[in-house]
């Protein structure tokens, strides 16, 4: 299964941006609102005696209010031009996305003789009991067909669409690196089932092995760069970052 941490991290989500802007305090605003209005009057009522008077307290209504409704304004502004360049990004990113999500796909075929749980399948026979004692369960890739196929019909083109979708894309990596190789290959490593093979049967299930090991190292290695690059592009703080580190397999 997915990993509960992870699923726990794609609600995160739903919660409230971490530069949301706050709103000024009520009783400060109503304190605000109040001296202005005062200094209004006062300006109005000296306008006859002093029109120097008057400027003055025009200007300091003005900076009353502006004290205020000043920095919620400019957090607003500050939050709406970064949405618009991470959309840009977003937009610029997703064809590559689905390009990694793509190559990734490639690793729940279970046509392809190279995915480790097919060479595992192989040792064992077609047995799936004996299969399930060595790797996980076949879920995953029913899982990606959904995410797949509803990533291609919406293209995560906006921030937080594509947010959402890599934090997908790095849960089933994240998912299959634990359950579909470094497991497996944890319980490969001394198993009867491999001691028991002929010296040349056992010589060509541990090259292809070897084979898979290498594609899912440089597939790991891209996906982390993608990652890294993509947090740097679209600046990413510690809270939405999409995370980086993955354990790799041991060699047999």
């Amino acid at each position: 299964m997915l990993s509960h941490r992870y699923l726990l991290q794609g609600t995160s989500l739903d919660l409230e941006p971490p530069d949301r802007p706050n709103p000024p305090n009520p009783w400060q605003t109503i304190s605000a609102v109040v001296a202005a209005l005062a200094a209004v009057f006062s300006a109005i009522a000296h306008w006859k005696e002093s029109r120097t008077i008057a400027s003055v307290l025009g200007v300091a209504a003005l900076l009353v209010a502006a004290s205020v409704f000043y920095r919620p304004m400019a957090a607003t502004i500050r939050v709406r031009v970064r949405n618009i360049r991470r959309n840009r990004v977003a937009r610029w990113s997703c064809q590559e996305f689905l390009r990694m999500e793509k190559r990734f796909g490639d690793f729940l075929n279970q046509q392809d003789t190279i995915n480790l749980r097919n060479i595992i399948s192989d040792i064992c026979g077609r047995n799936e009991e004996e299969v399930s004692k060595l790797s996980g369960p076949e879920y995953l890739s029913d899982y990606y067909g959904l995410i797949r196929m509803r990533h291609l019909k919406e293209n995560p083109k906006t921030n937080t669409a594509f947010h959402l979708a890599l934090t997908e894309l790095h849960q089933m990596v994240y998912s299959y690196s634990r359950n579909y190789v470094l497991d497996p290959f944890r319980r490969l490593n001394g198993s009867p089932v491999v001691g028991q093979l002929q010296p040349h049967e056992r010589e060509h299930y541990q090259e292809r092995m070897k084979q898979f090991q290498q594609r899912w190292v440089r597939f790991l290695d891209d996906f982390k760069e993608f990652v890294d690059q993509t947090n740097h592009a679209l600046q990413y703080d510690y809270r939405e970052a999409i995370g980086t580190h993955f354990e790799y397999p041991k060699p047999l």
